[in-house]
């Protein structure tokens, strides 16, 4: 440490200062060190502040704790996703989510969506931090089940897997069958992405999605299939790269709104020309997700055809199912008051909490 003797606005000053990182000790308590070491500390202060503040505020205005089966059905299948491989009744678990441990998994089909999936959980407070003190992303699951607050990870992976994996005669996961629609094509939207980004993975290009691509992509998905927009997405991409038009870095969307761009013109061509879209396979090398698998084989009980057919095809065997298990009333009052029992696999007892009339539906 060296002795310095210095002026600041016409006044003495002296410190001792560090001559291998720069590090300054004042004699009074007005002046800061500004070395990388207490910059880093501070920021890191601050951040801790804004955190226990942030608990705090939420504590104050005693922020409403969901009960599990008032989540999204998107919520609940990514939640699932996450903790099947990892709950088993036999098994030692932590009762908290790792979320560094696994976030790079294929827990949805591409990085960017869990990553927003997690941030806006934790933004409406179903997931909170373990420790607001440290870096690490411990999240605990802050939901009731079946009235009880803070109930273990395994009950309700547990839950979710009666849910999910049933074949709905434990209960059902979603409100309406038009919710079950919505993930499902934006679940295949994700899928699409994935494929883009794994097809430019190669030539060390960055690609994303955004809500003008997804509104794209969502009127392709209403006539075509997921395997016919796999093959525009790559003559799309094959073209744009040849031309070096794609960039490395997808700044301000550049390289999405190209291949959107191009993706009209080829879909305006096909259209007045009456073009056949070829269909291409999914590639076997592209990691397949938790969230698809549960949703599309496990929860619909579909196959590949699933990649094969437009979605208008496949949700008319879906539809009739789902809605009647999530648009129940009464046969005698017509009451949504309803109070419903499930066998293991044979029938659905209603009974209308309203006139109290029961109604059992043989599933087989």
């Amino acid at each position: 440490m060296y002795w310095v003797e210095a002026e600041e606005y016409d006044q003495e000053l002296s410190y001792h200062e560090c001559s291998y990182c720069q590090h300054r000790i004042y004699n009074d308590q007005v002046h800061n060190c500004y070395c990388e070491s207490c910059l880093a500390n501070r920021r890191r202060q601050m951040k801790e502040t804004r955190l226990q503040e942030n608990h705090k505020s939420k504590k104050k205005e005693d922020l409403h704790q969901y009960e599990l089966h008032q989540l999204s059905f998107l919520n609940k299948l990514f939640l699932l996703a996450i903790l099947d491989n990892q709950i088993y009744e036999h098994s030692q678990h932590a009762e908290y989510i790792d979320w560094e441990q696994i976030k790079y998994h294929p827990i949805s089909p591409n990085y960017l969506m869990q990553n927003a999936l997690i941030k806006r959980m934790s933004k409406e407070n179903i997931l909170s931090l373990k420790d607001l003190n440290t870096e690490s992303q411990h999240y605990y699951i802050n939901v009731r089940l079946d009235g009880y607050s803070e109930p273990s990870l395994f009950s309700i992976t547990q839950q979710l897997r009666h849910w999910f994996f049933e074949n709905l005669s434990k209960g059902v996961p979603f409100k309406s069958a038009d919710e079950v629609k919505d993930v499902l094509y934006f679940m295949l939207y994700q899928e699409v992405i994935q494929f883009a980004q794994f097809y430019c993975r190669s030539w060390g290009i960055q690609i994303a999605g955004n809500k003008s691509f997804q509104a794209f992509c969502y009127r392709l998905l209403e006539s075509l299939a997921v395997g016919q927009i796999y093959y525009l997405v790559q003559t799309a991409l094959e073209y744009l790269y040849k031309q070096k038009a794609l960039q490395p870095r997808n700044e301000n969307f550049i390289n999405t709104n190209l291949l959107k761009k191009t993706l009209q013109q080829y879909r305006e061509r096909a259209t007045s020309e009456k073009w056949e879209t070829s269909t291409l396979p999914r590639p076997p090398q592209m990691p397949f997700s938790k969230m698809s698998a549960i949703l599309f084989y496990q929860f619909l009980g579909y196959d590949e055809h699933i990649f094969f057919q437009p979605i208008w095809r496949s949700w008319q065997k879906i539809e009739p199912r789902l809605k009647f298990y999530s648009n129940k009333r009464c046969m005698h009052c017509g009451s949504e008051e309803l109070t419903v029992e499930y066998d293991a696999s044979d029938y659905v007892s209603l009974l209308c909490r309203n006139c109290k009339h029961q109604d059992h539906y043989f599933t087989r």
